[in-house]
């Protein structure tokens, strides 16, 4: 009988590998390893198999030899950073995969597996601007655009992109998942006819599937069809689905069922969950606790799960852009000449922002166009100075086209604008500031008690939270003082204590006529889906002024902020 080859001898040791017969298999590969010890075919294939059989230490061995002798090759660093992440050490698993995707940033297989490790992290926005590096190697990849389409829906940018949903569905139009993911997209963007025709024909498809389930039952409680959302619910089949779970809690609190929603968190909080999964349940956990009133309780689940999913804030990097941002000297373009004029609604997360959008959008003048992202790509793509020294003429019609409206205003509540505003001025002289206001200590209580996205990882810390606060504080100062009058400042106060009023003068400034459908901005058929959803579908209200008094005990750094 004929002496087999090296390939045939690998094809073989790989058969009883996929058999799960780990030790022949090891056999062969060790035999062939002895005449090429350098062969990273070979080191990968037994990283692998050790992994298989949950040896992890024995991968890790294989894979680090690998890593060496193949001069950090991206593919085997992947390997390598997947097999740490398994053996529980995700900080260096990270490092890793980083090196991976920066060597081969168009390798679809180490784009996939990357944006997978950013999204069980919540850094949605890294994961998709991964898959988008990669897609032109495999367009037609229904992983990618998968993947693509969740990212942009978690990444807390409104309004969201649905062409990565509509793709998805043209690749895969008999599944469920896709008309699931765009129902949320349009939900998000306050699309609620869309998002449940969406929601409906997944259902088609799968009539268990846990989001299009979940994502109905979000649709119906925004409509005030609260019975009916939990009716969808509890007819649900039973699942771990954390999207359930977080819609059977929603409904629940909105009935004012706090121990119903309470053993719907605890009882998923049993199943293995991700750290992102984790956080966002003792969130929603400390939440219902500060609804009953067990404020020690709740704040408890706020620092649990900030510890779960907080990331490292740059804080002295922040810093230094707020230097660069003040120094520098921004020049005027001509102002644009198109019919629709935009409104920034600028101010610290959790400030009103959200609230103040709801009430300009209910008069029938403006159109809201959510938090619009164009000037932070405008400054990225030229940094400070550059794109204030010398910004692009060509960014004027790029914004305009981003709002997408007719009408004759539109707003942008991209609350980060804040650090913009020499930059938008620059491109429209004049535009119209409004800048919400809130006690700072009930600010920071807010933004500690709700789950933002990595990029804004300060909000998990007190220290750095106080850090951007203070600096937030500075460079408002600082606009005020060179854009004298340009900026109206509407207190978060002033709105709950006399609506009208408030209103009237943000209207006078933007050069508007009163509509008194602003003071029932509540039956406008739009979702806001912020951390400030539920508050924006009712009357105003009081009990958000002064919530940090129940929690004063916990405020450490936060009691330094000037009031």
């Amino acid at each position: 009988m004929a002496k087999l080859t090296g390939q045939q001898l690998i094809q073989k040791a790989g058969k009883y590998h996929t058999a799960g017969k780990f030790g022949q298999a090891e056999k062969i590969y060790k035999q062939l390893l002895k005449a090429n010890p350098n062969d990273l075919t070979l080191l990968r294939m037994l990283g692998m198999l050790e992994r298989d059989r949950r040896n992890l230490k024995g991968a890790l061995h294989w894979f680090t030899l690998a890593k060496q002798v193949s001069g950090d090759d991206p593919i085997i660093l992947a390997e390598l950073a997947l097999t740490l992440e398994q053996a529980g050490k995700a900080e260096k698993a990270m490092e890793i995969a980083t090196q991976a995707i920066t060597k081969s940033p168009t390798d679809m297989s180490i784009a996939l597996f990357f944006a997978k490790m950013c999204l069980s992290r919540g850094h949605a926005t890294r994961a998709a601007q991964t898959i988008e590096g990669a897609i032109d190697s495999d367009p037609n990849n229904p992983e990618a655009w998968h993947l693509l389409s969740m990212a942009v829906n978690n990444s807390g940018t409104l309004p969201v992109p649905l062409q990565f949903a509509q793709k998805l569905i043209q690749l895969q139009p008999q599944n469920a998942q896709p008309h699931a993911t765009l129902g949320t997209a349009h939900r998000l963007n306050g699309d609620l006819d869309n998002a449940l025709a969406s929601y409906n024909i997944a259902l088609e498809k799968d009539s268990a599937f846990a989001e299009a389930l979940a994502g109905k039952a979000e649709v119906l409680e925004s409509l005030g069809k609260t019975e009916e959302a939990e009716s969808v619910l509890s007819n649900a089949p039973k699942s771990n689905s954390v999207l359930l779970a977080l819609a059977k809690v929603r409904v629940a609190r909105k009935l004012n069922k706090p121990e119903h929603a309470l053993q719907t968190i605890d009882s998923i909080m049993n199943q293995p969950l991700t750290k992102y999964h984790k956080s966002n349940l003792q969130m929603n956990k400390g939440r219902v606790l500060e609804e009953m009133e067990r404020y020690d309780e709740a704040w408890e689940c706020w620092e649990e799960g900030n510890k779960l999913h907080g990331g490292k804030f740059p804080l002295d990097e922040h810093i230094k852009l707020v230097d660069n941002i003040i120094d520098s000297n921004p020049k005027l373009l001509p102002d644009s000449t198109h019919e629709t004029k935009p409104i920034f609604v600028i101010g610290m997360f959790r400030s009103g922002t959200t609230l103040l959008e709801q009430i300009l959008g209910a008069h029938p003048d403006i159109d809201v166009a959510g938090e619009v992202d164009q000037i932070l790509r405008f400054a990225n793509e030229k940094p400070y100075p550059e794109c204030v020294n010398d910004p692009n003429p060509k960014w004027q019609q790029q914004y305009i086209d981003r709002l997408g409206s007719d009408n004759k205003f539109c707003t942008d509540k991209m609350p980060m604008n804040y650090l913009h505003i020499g930059l938008i001025h620059s491109l429209f002289p004049t535009a119209k500031f409004i800048h919400t206001t809130r006690n700072p200590l009930d600010t920071c209580v807010s933004c500690f008690a709700n789950s933002f996205s990595a990029n804004h990882a300060y909000t998990s810390n007190l220290k750095d939270l106080a850090g951007v606060y203070e600096q937030y504080q500075r460079i408002m100062a600082h606009w005020n003082k060179q854009y004298s009058g340009l900026i109206y400042e509407v207190p978060y106060e002033s709105i709950v204590d006399d609506l009208d009023g408030t209103i009237k003068g943000v209207l006078a400034h933007i050069g508007i006529e009163f509509d008194p459908a602003c003071l029932e901005f509540y039956n406008v058929r739009r979702i806001a889906v912020t951390p400030s959803a539920d508050q924006v579908r009712r009357p105003i209200y009081s009990s958000s002024v002064g919530r940090h008094k129940h929690f004063e005990s916990h405020l450490g750094e936060l009691t330094s902020l000037k009031q």
